[in-house]
């Protein structure tokens, strides 16, 4: 932005940058929060009423308030439209960096979905408690978890993982009677992710049965289906990427972006920058200066592009 402004650059359409607040959804499950609440997607009262992962006392809308990051401005498309989003990230992954490119033109987003689960045995002690008599609810998650990674390695391009993971009591003395689990799937084709998740509730299911167990939560809280992006939009970035010279690819998204939900509503795009050994979500992370530079030359030539488009469908 700045940028744009010190070129002198005229736009048609005003320029905006937006910073969507837990678009990760880490702390405050779903993520893309309030993307989903601009897009209608998710009611504003109902973001608000998310829960810490840690503490389910604690809420966002109470947490942002705390810290005076409630915000003043509507998150809704009705009230604050777009013609277009564009969106530049990291790729979180290794595929341009192996492929030698600087920058990565985002066509597609693979769909994706979290879920909750919890199991119920019985806690009792673990020195007196024979091992054909026990409902360990541990070791019924412990087999969920090596099922939900195999059926991300038999997708052959999906992923499965289970990732956050809670048993009670909490003690060398008893034999866990409680656990709590959250898991994801994510796959490019939405008839995989369906048998996916449906070999993952039936496993979870029999499972219980058959060692005693009852399922006291199995729920699917969050839901990316497989999507294309805006073919214009796209094409505005590589045409951009194009004429800078860039060495450049389109690529598909693997991960959960605003952008999936702000496509609901107008054109959508994104631009990926490779990022070292394709580590994300770690301390590790690293995009070199000369590669946020290219990523943000494309996104902004994407969009003047996209600009002069808007100019001329108005004028005829």
């Amino acid at each position: 932005m700045t940028a744009a402004k010190a070129s002198g650059m005229g736009t048609y359409a005003p320029l905006a940058v937006i910073n969507w607040t837990n678009e990760e959804g880490a702390r405050f499950p779903p993520g893309c929060m309030s993307s989903a609440v601009w897009s209608g997607e998710m009611a504003l009262e109902d973001a608000h009423a998310c829960t810490d992962t840690t503490d389910p006392s604690v809420t966002i809308g109470a947490e942002l308030k705390r810290i005076g990051y409630s915000g003043y401005v509507e998150a809704s498309y009705k009230t604050n439209p777009l013609s277009a989003h564009f969106e530049i990230h990291i790729e979180q992954g290794s595929r341009l960096e192996k492929a030698g490119k600087e920058v990565g033109i985002v066509e597609s987003s693979q769909g994706m979905r979290w879920y909750n689960a919890g199991l119920q045995g019985f806690t009792r002690h673990t020195d007196t408690t024979f091992m054909d008599n026990r409902r360990d609810a541990l070791v019924g998650a412990a087999k969920c978890v090596l099922e939900i990674q195999r059926l991300g390695r038999e997708s052959k391009t999906g992923m499965a993982t289970v990732s956050l993971f809670k048993s009670s009591p909490q003690n060398f003395c008893n034999i866990p009677g409680n656990v709590e689990f959250s898991f994801s799937m994510q796959h490019t084709d939405r008839n995989v992710l369906e048998q996916m998740e449906g070999d993952a509730f039936r496993f979870i299911r029999s499972m219980a049965e058959e060692d005693n167990l009852e399922v006291t939560r199995l729920e699917k809280i969050w839901d990316f289906e497989p999507n294309r992006f805006d073919e214009t939009a796209v094409q505005c970035l590589e045409d951009a990427a194009k004429e800078m010279g860039f060495n450049y690819t389109r690529i598909g998204n693997m991960t959960g972006h605003d952008s999936v939900y702000t496509r609901l509503i107008c054109p959508t795009a994104m631009v990926f920058t490779p990022c070292k050994d394709g580590i994300s979500h770690n301390p590790a992370e690293y995009a070199s200066p000369e590669e946020c530079s290219t990523g943000a030359q494309v996104i902004l030539g994407g969009v003047m592009k996209f600009d002069a488009l808007l100019r001329a469908r108005h004028a005829a």
